[in-house]
C-alpha cells in the first residue's frame, strides 16, 4: 500500500512539475527584447560557430562575457567543445530567433535567446541557445538544447 502512494505522489509531481513548467519562463518583452539585444546574442552565435568551422581559437573581440564563459572559451577548451561539435554536428548555421524567454523568478536575472540552427552532419540540432544577464547584456552561456525549437509567435 505504501509502494502505491509513493508512486502515485511521484506521477502527481511529476505532472504538477511539467503543467506548471510555462509559467516559470514568460516570454521575453520590452525592453529586454531589443533589436539591439536580439542582433548582439544572434551575432554572438554566429561567430562562435564561424570561429569553430575557420578553426580560429583566437580570443572573443567586442562582447562582454561572464568570467565562466570566458574560462571556457580558452583557446584550448574552445577548440575541444569545436572538435566535439564539428565531429558530433558538422557545420552549425544560425537561423531566426524562435523563442526569447525570462525566469519567472525575480532571483534569476538571465535572459534566454534561442535561434533556429541547422547542422550539416545531424537533424538532431534544432536550436542554439544563448543565455544573457539581463541587467548588463553579458554573456553567459551558449548551448545546443536537446528539445526542439518551438514555432515563433512573433
Amino acid at each position: 500500500m505504501m509502494k502505491h502512494f509513493y508512486i502515485l505522489s511521484m506521477v502527481f509531481s511529476i505532472l504538477m512539475t511539467v503543467s506548471c513548467a510555462s509559467k516559470y519562463r514568460p516570454d521575453l518583452k520590452g525592453k529586454n527584447r531589443s533589436a539591439e539585444r536580439i542582433k548582439l546574442v544572434k551575432n554572438f552565435a554566429t561567430d562562435y560557430f564561424a570561429k569553430c568551422e575557420k578553426q580560429d581559437y583566437s580570443e572573443f573581440q567586442g562582447y562582454k562575457m561572464d568570467v565562466n564563459l570566458k574560462n571556457k572559451l580558452s583557446p584550448e577548451s574552445f577548440k575541444k567543445s569545436c572538435e566535439y561539435y564539428d565531429s558530433r554536428y558538422g557545420t552549425i548555421t544560425i537561423g531566426e530567433l524562435s523563442e526569447a524567454k525570462s525566469n519567472y523568478s525575480p532571483k534569476d536575472f538571465l535572459d534566454y535567446f534561442i535561434f533556429r540552427a541547422k547542422a550539416s552532419k545531424s537533424d538532431s540540432v534544432q536550436a542554439v541557445r544563448v543565455n544573457i544577464y539581463r541587467d548588463n547584456n553579458m554573456l553567459e552561456r551558449i548551448s545546443i538544447p536537446r528539445y526542439r525549437a518551438s514555432k515563433s509567435k512573433r
